[in-house]
């Protein structure tokens, strides 16, 4: 599982995030955590997509 502290720490940058499992990847902004340890991320058509952290596999910044 990915730490709480290092998530915060990449609110309101681009990352791509890979979920254990699923062989496609997430992309957008990391905009913020749920009270529920939900990350809530922002596609650039500026849909939101929930996803727990216990899920998230791989986190990396877009550059």
């Amino acid at each position: 599982m990915i730490p709480k502290k290092l998530l915060n720490e990449l609110i309101d940058v681009d990352v791509y995030i890979y979920i254990k499992n699923i062989s496609e990847k997430f992309s957008g902004t990391l905009t913020r955590i749920t009270e529920d340890d939900l990350v809530v991320l922002k596609d650039k058509y500026n849909n939101s997509t929930y996803i727990p952290i216990s899920e998230i596999d791989v986190l990396t910044e877009r550059r």
